[in-house]
């Protein structure tokens, strides 16, 4: 399955993650790339809070996992800085994060498909709030997704 949608405003982005959020289940993996600005971390705290979380949802730079409990458990990681380790994908293994009983979002997820059934929504910039979603999912589990 491979599907691209045009956001051109803040609203537009919170309302595709309404639209994704209820079709998110437990055990799935989603990996948001993209360069720097390009709204990864307003993409997955919009998800978050469409997945029920009324507290405060921050980044995860610093700590690299947050969990937080909403309609389902969830993790949410920032994996920038481990882009630069020599074998980036080992070192989120040793995050301890147990994918099975959870919902994971991962920023700067582009070669962390732990599972190889993730999500991979590349968001590109365009101009002032304009944003391009490239989104795939290579497994069954993603055929049937409304976007």
């Amino acid at each position: 399955m491979k599907r691209t949608r045009n956001i051109s405003s803040p609203r537009e982005m919170i309302q595709f993650a309404a639209e994704l959020a209820p079709q998110l289940r437990v055990g799935d993996l989603l990996l948001l790339s993209g360069q720097l600005g390009a709204g990864k971390t307003f993409l997955a705290q919009s998800l978050i809070k469409e997945l029920g979380v009324s507290e405060q949802i921050t980044s995860p730079t610093f700590v690299m996992v947050k969990s937080y409990s909403g309609r389902v458990p969830i993790n949410h990681v920032d994996a920038y800085r481990l882009l630069d380790l020599p074998d980036p994908k080992e070192a989120l293994n040793d995050l301890d994060i147990d994918f099975e009983p959870s919902l994971t979002i991962i920023e700067w997820g582009e070669g962390f498909d732990i599972t190889g059934q993730g999500l991979h929504i590349d968001i590109e910039l365009g101009a002032d709030s304009a944003r391009t979603l490239s989104i795939q999912g290579s497994d069954e589990r993603w055929q049937e997704l409304r976007i």
